[in-house]
């Protein structure tokens, strides 16, 4: 058995950009660069061997989703319409080397771009979930680990973040109704509210860097208050077709699996982001149309291996 240390230089030997020169788009941003969990990830865990995978005749191409996720709606030509580099990681916790967690996805992204961040990216963290059902439910650690990620990524030269916060993961199918509903209800309330405060500390301290937020946790409550308003009509349990083979139609349901989003709520989320993020750009942005960005990839690992 290969140690944690061995196992980490191997998963950097293995993890790399896909490096070529593409023009920047349109968009305000050079790039946008995604660290988390399954609730990002566009196929990464995937592309691993030996690994239990998400099934690719009820998950659509390796997305934890019946379709695309909620960052690639966000970077496509109807949104921000800029290149994505996505390297979340199903499963991945704040912290950890198996799968990489937070720290680690962010310190092997900073390696392998071999320079200072580019200051017309934006750096995008949503995790949280897997510190509850995976980990030991410490909400201040996983907090203080997201806090270490945003200071890694300060201090090599990123100028815009976006940190996304959990919704109520006591109401998920996973979770409700059930007796461990009450305890998941109290790690979401008790992570966002540590996270705000921590984004709120954070800001003042890098007054130069562009730092948001965005309020799944409010996006949630408002579906589940008006589930019809938003084009829902199941929010409590999994998709119908969830269990059917080959058939990636959610319908009207919030939750594609028992703790996992249809492509529908992506898409909305994607919306939501765009819209508010707009809103508080500033009117001085940096000009992009003429930066080369470093990957155009949607995918940031490129070899398969298995964990040992």
């Amino acid at each position: 058995m290969k140690s944690k240390a061995s196992l980490a230089i191997l998963i950097f030997l293995t993890v790399s950009l896909l490096l070529g020169a593409s023009n920047a788009l349109a968009g305000p941003f050079g790039e946008i660069v995604i660290f988390g969990d399954s609730l990002s990830d566009n196929g990464n865990y995937g592309l691993f061997d030996g690994q239990p995978l998400p099934d690719p005749e009820l998950y659509w191409e390796y997305r934890f989703s019946n379709g695309p996720v909620w960052v690639e709606y966000l970077t496509d030509s109807d949104h921000f319409d800029t290149n994505l580099t996505d390297r979340a990681l199903g499963g991945a916790q704040s912290d950890g080397l198996m799968p990489p967690g937070l720290i680690e996805q962010v310190r092997l992204y900073i390696l392998t771009t071999g320079s200072s961040l580019s200051p017309t990216n934006l750096y995008m963290i949503w995790i949280g979930g897997n510190d509850y059902f995976n980990g030991d439910g410490d909400f201040q650690e996983a907090v203080d680990n997201i806090e270490s990620a945003m200071s890694d990524l300060a201090d090599n030269g990123a100028m815009f973040m976006l940190i996304l916060n959990l919704p109520d993961l006591g109401a998920i199918p996973h979770r409700i109704g059930s007796d461990l509903a009450p305890e998941a209800t109290t790690f979401s309330v008790n992570f966002n509210v540590a996270l705000a405060s921590m984004i709120d500390t954070f800001s003042t301290a890098h007054p130069g860097i562009g730092i948001y937020e965005f309020d799944v946790d409010a996006l949630f409550l408002e579906i589940l208050a008006d589930p019809d308003a938003l084009g829902f009509d199941n929010v409590t349990e999994e998709a119908p077709n969830f269990s059917v083979p080959n058939n990636f139609d959610g319908e009207g349901s919030l939750f594609w699996d028992d703790k996992h989003p249809t492509t529908r709520m992506h898409a909305l989320i994607a919306d939501r982001v765009y819209t508010e993020l707009n809103a508080q750009l500033p009117a001085d942005m940096p000009d992009t149309s003429a930066q080369e960005n470093e990957s155009s990839s949607s995918s940031c690992f490129i070899q398969a291996m298995a964990w040992e």
